[in-house]
């Protein structure tokens, strides 16, 4: 099929399920420090090499800790991410306690008027300062734009250029409740990019059943990386399923490094540390009796017809 579109060569996909998973009910308590490092652990042999790990709000030891960790096993190898909110009475302390333990960090500010700060004046002003301030402080620092599907474009586009203005190195637009449809997201995608001229980073809920598809469509509008957590673990209906959006890329022909044939084994880990099912129906990583099966009379002649990847990519052993 044509597009009118020109797709890149590479995307990076940001784990972020050691991040967004503890916003599951209950999760604190049940993945302990050594599941969540052996989560890590099988991330990076998945391929990961962008990981999502401190939470705006959970600037606290267990996520600084495991964040340190993982820079100190792997060095330059990863890219450690973390989050705190740009207005913050404790943004100095939390600045100075993150330093070492991320090489990236965004600063978040909701961009709708329910959240503080709630005047659009003021939204500017504590982003833009909370960006120099991380940059005098030797951060490396992007401007998170949370809840960005919920506001008017043309504050969403100029929040956008002043912070990367002020030095923000990407935009991360946030669609915190999952209310966009993918052609929303393509023409949202391509007039922040447009307007700020930085990289945009895509982070999507699931709530409507359409992270993935989401997800696909900021990439064809120029996103550089997507957000995404193994079996779209997080809060509330969950975030983009790593396993589909990193088999969408292969077959549309575009890198991730993430190894295909080790995603089942790590979809079925974050399913037992998490406690939290997949779907028999899941795709990519579900019941393969059932996700895989060809039971109609039409389909069991040329059952290829019928399959939209070789189930073969998924067996360990066949790197792709």
């Amino acid at each position: 099929m044509m597009s009118n579109f020109k797709k890149p060569g590479q995307v990076a996909i940001r784990d972020t399920t050691l991040r967004e998973g503890l916003d599951m009910p209950g999760m604190d308590q049940r993945l302990s420090r050594a599941r969540r490092w052996r989560i890590a652990q099988s991330l990076f042999d998945l391929g990961v090499r962008e990981f999502d790990i401190v939470h705006p709000g959970r600037v606290a030891p267990p996520a600084l800790k495991l964040a340190r960790r993982l820079k100190r096993k792997y060095g330059r190898s990863v890219v450690v991410h973390g989050a705190v909110y740009a207005c913050n009475p404790k943004l100095k302390t939390e600045l100075a306690s993150i330093r070492d333990a991320v090489d990236e960090l965004d600063l978040v500010m909701p961009v709708i008027a329910q959240r503080e700060p709630c005047a659009r004046k003021d939204k500017e002003r504590f982003l833009l300062e909370a960006i120099v301030r991380a940059r005098a402080a030797g951060l490396r620092a992007g401007a998170g734009l949370a809840n960005s599907t919920q506001t008017d474009v043309r504050f969403l586009l100029k929040i956008a250029r002043r912070a990367a203005e002020a030095g923000a190195r990407q935009i991360v637009l946030y669609d915190s409740i999952g209310n966009l449809d993918p052609l929303e997201t393509m023409d949202m995608v391509r007039r922040v990019k447009a307007a700020a001229g930085v990289p945009i980073l895509y982070h999507c809920h699931n709530d409507l059943g359409l992270a993935a598809a989401n997800s696909l469509c900021a990439v064809y509008a120029g996103a550089r990386t997507v957000d995404a957590t193994i079996n779209g673990v997080g809060d509330r209906a969950g975030n983009a399923p790593l396993e589909q959006i990193a088999m969408l890329l292969h077959l549309k022909g575009i890198k991730t490094g993430i190894r295909l044939d080790k995603l089942k084994a790590v979809s079925d880990l974050v399913e037992r540390a998490t406690g939290v099912k997949r779907a028999a129906l899941h795709p990519v990583t579900g019941d393969p009796r059932i996700i895989f099966a060809h039971v109609s009379p039409k389909h069991r002649p040329c059952p290829q017809a019928f399959a939209a990847f070789d189930p073969a990519l998924l067996l360990p052993g066949k790197k792709k």
